[in-house]
């Protein structure tokens, strides 16, 4: 070999060894693509080069390098599974990568609905038929028309990443939840049991209290019209705090909690509408309350949280409905009350933050504009009390634990005022 030769295979070297640490900086999902040969035998590799392709037709892809030995198995049998790997199945990834003779006993494999195994705790999976196999350089790019596609019971995990030639996961924006205030909050609900009960009767709707906490919102009392208290079969009752969901919440939030609220939707349904999360905050300041509708979807959503322990597919699949819905519900032109199912108004603390919020669920089919109105105001009237008691427990204790080197008595009207703000505005667009 000419020393050009060795001179030109170094700088190849170089180059590749370059290539890959850049390269390397990227962080990519990691995924096992599988099928079966024509004689029933599975076959799978790990990529890292998934991609959705289109909407409409559903199709998405995925690279494999020309020198695989288990590619052209799964291009000849004219069908795949794609399961998204979670941060629990690195070994299941490491033993395909390696291909380990006994890789396909490191995970639990079910057949999919067009035979090809894939992983039952995937965090997701996709079935399809493949459309082209077009060779790229040394890869060749796979597209596949989706079939069937879902969530496994890994779908609560962090996906597993691939980055500098190691793998990892990455975590949601999360709040710590805290167990005192929950504790706080319970008895700040259990103080307003009997206007609750006023309330629901005077309206002939289910009135619930509710709390968020960390990643979720938390019905903390619930009584429906006409019945005493004593009910507790909804208190206790939980879901994700998610945008769209509970925006009452999200409204009058920090930054940090509203990127949180909006992040936990893309974990949850893999996109985030801020157009629409914009124009819904905007909103609910205005208006000084949240909406919710409609009738159908708010029962579906009632039975779902209230129920027995929820998978993520069937939250997933219910969030991106009620997104699809609010799209309509809020658009430019207003809302029309005929398709309001639940009603959210804020409770405030000291601090302007919304620590509760007091739901009617199930609005009655009023006369007029008017007349739901005064359902609302009404909703405002015991939720303004609620403010008041809290804020002045809050003032109480803080002058309790003062040195007297200041005077809370001095701050209570302009806390006060924090909470009255959304008093001041106006009822929104209305059709």
């Amino acid at each position: 070999m000419s020393s050009k030769e060795i001179d030109d295979a170094q700088v190849r070297r170089e180059k590749s060894a370059w290539w890959r640490a850049v390269l390397g900086e990227y962080p990519t999902g990691v995924c096992l693509v599988t099928a079966r040969a024509s004689g029933g035998e599975p076959a799978g590799i790990v990529v890292g080069s998934f991609v959705a392709v289109s909407e409409e037709p559903p199709l998405i892809g995925f690279f494999g390098s020309i020198h695989s030995s288990t590619l052209p198995t799964i291009v000849s049998s004219g069908k795949f599974s794609v399961s998204v790997l979670a941060v629990e199945h690195e070994a299941v990834c490491r033993a395909f990568a390696q291909k380990i003779p006994d890789r396909w006993n490191t995970g639990s494999f079910i057949d999919s609905p067009t035979g090809s195994p894939r992983l039952a705790d995937a965090a997701v999976w996709f079935d399809a038929t493949i459309e082209t196999a077009d060779t790229h350089g040394d890869h060749v790019f796979v597209t596949g028309r989706v079939t069937e596609f879902g969530t496994g019971s890994a779908g609560a995990e962090m996906p597993l990443l691939f980055r500098r030639a190691g793998y990892g996961s990455f975590a949601a924006p999360s709040e710590t939840y805290d167990a005192r205030a929950f504790v706080e909050r319970l008895r700040w609900a259990s103080m307003a049991e009997r206007e609750l009960e006023e309330l629901a009767n005077e309206l002939d709707v289910e009135v619930t209290i509710n709390t968020q906490l960390g990643d979720s919102v938390v019905t903390l009392a619930s009584v429906a019209p006409h019945t005493p208290f004593g009910s507790y079969d909804n208190v206790g009752a939980s879901h994700p705090w998610a945008a769209p969901i509970a925006s009452v919440f999200a409204a009058w939030a920090s930054a940090p909690r509203q990127h949180a609220w909006e992040e936990a939707s893309r974990h949850l349904t893999g996109s985030v509408d801020r157009a629409l999360i914009e124009r819904q905050l905007s909103g609910v300041r205005e208006r000084g309350y949240a909406i919710a509708g409609d009738r159908v979807m708010t029962e579906r959503f009632m039975r779902l949280v209230r129920g027995s322990p929820t998978d993520r597919d069937s939250y997933a699949r219910m969030w991106a409905d009620i997104a699809t819905m609010r799209r309509w519900l809020d658009s430019d032109q207003g809302f029309s009350w005929r398709e309001v199912a639940v009603v959210q108004v804020p409770v405030f603390d000291t601090t302007g933050d919304v620590v509760l919020a007091l739901y009617a669920i199930g609005l009655p089919r009023l006369a007029d504009q008017m007349a739901y109105e005064r359902l609302v105001q009404r909703i405002r009237t015991t939720a303004d009390r609620m403010s008041q008691r809290i804020i002045q427990a809050q003032l109480a204790r803080r002058g309790s634990a003062s040195d007297g080197s200041h005077e809370p008595q001095a701050a209570g009207p302009q806390l006060y005022d924090r909470t009255h703000q959304f008093s001041q505005w106006g009822w929104g667009s209305l059709e």
